[in-house]
This record gives structure tokens, C-alpha cells and sequence, in this order.
């Protein structure tokens, strides 16, 4: 079953594989990962989050993963290399729940009562040394939950700032400095993410965590890595890998 296939590659950090004929279109690539979350989530202690993907205006369309609770950082944390087969980064804004969403037809402004904080983070992603057309196939992605292998959350707010600038830092330099980075309003992030779940029977719940969508383009960092990302009022966030 590909299922099994994909979470056992998952866990044991293996590339994935060529399965684009296995996977038609998203609507079974959803399916795949539903399945997948469901095979993964006992090891990682469920699901406690999810992050959108592609929702840059250029990029293609928006997608869904699954975070699991296991996988949630604190800021200032430590990731061990061998936890990870090559991890690929990404600063964004984190949405935390402060009341469950049920309801399909979200939008941003419906739903940004909902929201309880927003944080400075990162997301983490696992592309375990994927290569090739398996990373040009989106629903291929999608079945193998987007890559993602949690966040780091740091600091945050009830509210968010107007104007903020991101500054991404990797060794303590600069690598990236930009005012108002967000690929959309993240309340609007959030409302597509409730939205498919809802039109899948399932929903968001108070507490969990959205990411948001990058600010930089995703890359992949080595060991011995120190990263941090700041944006203005919204606060830090930063880890260490190695």
C-alpha cells in the first residue's frame, strides 16, 4: 500500500520515490496523505498543527500538511542531525487557534477573531535527499505531507503589526531582509487551511498551530547551522542544528 510506503520513507528517511503514476491528481493525493498522518501521527504524538504551502501570488496552487505534536519546537531549541536527513527551512508567521473552526466558507476576516496569537518561527521540512521529477510533481508532495517535520515557535503577540520587517540570519549574518514578506494576510492562510479541512469532515481546533506561509524562499541548511529570524514587534525566533 503507498500509504505504508510513504511512512515508512518518512521515518526512516529515505528520498521519496518516483509515485507520480500512483498519484493522479490532489484530490487522491489527500487521500494518500490522510492516510500517511494517519500511519505517522502514533509516533509523533498526533497532530497538533498544519501549514499551507504555494500561496505565494506566482506559485502554484495552495496546498495543506499535517504538523505533529512531537515535532513542535520551542525557540532556542537544538535539532540533532541525525533527526533529520536534510532539512530545509523556512521563516514564517505561526497562527495559534484560540477556539475550534468547523465550518466550511472561512475568510480572512471571519476568521481572524479565531486567532489567538501570532509568532515569529520556522517551519521544518525533511526532503530527505529527494531529487528530480519527484520534486516537480505537486501531488506527489502533497501525498508525502508537503515534507514537513514540525516548526520552531518564538516569540509573538495577540495582534498583528501593520508593518513588519523580517530579517533571516544564518551564522549571524544576513541573509535576508524584507517589510511585509508574508506571502498573503495569514489570517487568510488560516481561512484556506480550515476551509479544507472542513470540506474533509475534519477542522481546526483551539490550540493548534497554522504556519503561514514562507517569507524566503525554502533552503537547505547544514550542520552546525545557527539560525534566527526577527520580524519587528512580532519578536524571534531561532534554533541550532548539528
Amino acid at each position: 500500500m503507498l500509504s505504508e510506503r510513504i511512512a515508512r520513507a518518512i521515518l526512516n528517511r529515505d528520498p521519496m520515490g518516483h509515485i507520480a503514476r500512483d498519484v493522479p491528481d490532489m484530490a487522491a493525493a489527500y487521500d494518500i496523505q490522510q492516510a500517511v498522518v494517519a500511519r505517522l501521527a502514533p509516533h509523533f504524538g498526533g497532530v497538533g498543527g498544519y501549514k499551507i504551502a504555494w500561496n505565494a501570488p506566482a506559485a502554484y496552487a495552495p496546498a495543506v500538511g499535517h504538523v505533529f505534536t512531537d515535532l513542535i519546537r520551542q525557540s532556542g531549541c537544538h535539532i540533532p542531525a541525525e533527526d533529520i536527513a536534510q532539512l530545509t527551512v523556512e521563516p514564517e508567521i505561526i497562527a495559534v487557534m484560540g477556539q475550534d473552526v468547523a465550518s466550511p466558507g472561512q475568510t480572512g476576516e471571519s476568521i481572524a477573531p479565531m486567532i489567538a496569537r501570532y509568532h515569529a518561527g520556522f517551519e521544518i521540512m525533511d526532503r530527505r535527499n529527494t531529487v528530480g521529477a519527484p520534486l516537480e510533481h505537486p501531488p506527489s508532495i502533497v501525498a508525502n505531507n508537503v515534507f514537513n517535520f514540525g516548526l520552531v515557535i518564538g516569540e509573538g503577540r495577540d495582534t498583528l503589526p501593520e508593518d513588519m520587517e523580517t530579517v533571516l540570519r544564518l551564522d549571524s549574518e544576513d541573509l535576508f531582509r524584507a517589510s511585509n514578506a508574508a506571502p498573503q494576510d495569514p489570517a487568510g492562510a488560516v481561512a484556506f487551511v480550515a476551509n479544507h479541512l472542513a470540506e474533509r469532515g475534519g477542522g481546526l481546533k483551539a490550540g493548534d498551530m497554522v504556519l503561514c506561509g514562507t517569507h524566503y524562499p525554502p533552503f537547505v541548511v547544514g550542520k552546525g547551522a545557527v539560525l534566527e529570524v526577527t520580524m519587528g514587534p512580532l519578536g524571534r525566533a531561532g534554533f541550532s542544528f548539528g
